[in-house]
């Protein structure tokens, strides 16, 4: 039987334990705080991007359906 020296020594080292894992969880947390932090950040980015591709996508297609080789239809020699 453990004496009551033995017993308080393994409490004494449970709760170190217990504070470690504290610690650990609470580094964890903050690392992942700052992900996310990042993803919404590049998400944004993204989507700025994204409003800029659609943009310039529309003028492409607008451009192929007014046709021609680049020159001015206006201007040609009938």
């Amino acid at each position: 039987m453990a004496t009551p020296k033995e017993r308080l020594d393994k409490h004494d080292r449970e709760i170190a334990a217990i504070r470690q894992l504290l610690r650990s969880g609470m580094r964890l947390l903050v690392q992942n705080q700052q992900m996310m932090l990042e993803y919404e950040r590049q998400a944004t980015e993204t989507k700025k991007e994204l409003g800029s591709l659609a943009a310039s996508q529309k003028a492409f297609i607008d451009s192929l359906r007014r046709g021609g080789n680049g020159h001015d239809k206006s201007h040609q020699i009938t």
